[in-house]
């Protein structure tokens, strides 16, 4: 049992580090060219295929795209003139990971923050055992909800660690479905799995 557990946590290493290698060559970068233009500048090291997102603060799309080809260098010029003022989120998806950056939109212009990067948590579910893995970028902290239809059984809270390779025990809980819900700041993921 030992053997197996230890195995599984060597292939989520596995994983995790490819993620981390795939989503730390992966940048994005918002750069201001007119009062009413910006240039959306992506780079990787791997040629992928690149999903982009621009959604308002109430979480209104504005505009989506998805390249149809795997691509390492992509750039597009913006035209932000017949929006709103206010604050839109700019996010550049690939394999898992994310890297978002803030537009502010107001009289002045526009102005840009700093880009965030993200990653989806893996999970699997083997031997009673829910193992997680996930690359804090933002370092906030988590928590962890097991649910048993809309009842909450279980709840965990983890530090602001950077790398998170944990594994829980759920023996204890009876055969049944179950939704896992990992927090990380205001980005929640969710995981169904059946004991």
């Amino acid at each position: 049992m030992k053997t197996i557990i230890a195995f599984s946590f060597l292939i989520a290493t596995t994983l995790l580090s490819q993620l981390a290698f795939a989503s730390g060559s992966f940048t994005i970068n918002l750069v201001p060219k007119t009062e009413a233009k910006a240039l959306l500048e992506i780079s990787n090291n791997e040629a992928n295929q690149y999903e982009i997102n621009i959604s308002s603060s109430t979480g209104e799309m504005v505009y989506y795209h998805e390249t149809k080809e795997n691509l390492t260098n992509h750039s597009k010029l913006f035209d932000f003139s017949k929006l709103d003022h206010g604050i839109y989120k700019v996010e550049v998806k690939i394999d898992g990971a994310s890297n978002e950056q803030l537009l502010t939109i107001g009289k002045s212009g526009i102005e840009v923050g700093n880009p965030v990067k993200k990653t989806d948590p893996l999970f699997s579910f083997s031997d009673d055992i829910l193992k997680i893995s996930y690359l804090n970028y933002s370092s906030n902290k988590m928590e962890l909800y097991i649910y048993d239809n809309r009842d909450l059984v279980w709840k965990k809270e983890m530090n602001e660690e950077f790398v998170v390779q944990k594994g829980f025990n759920l023996s204890k809980l009876y055969s049944g479905d179950y939704r896992i819900v990992f927090a990380s700041g205001d980005e929640i993921y969710e995981y169904e799995l059946k004991r």
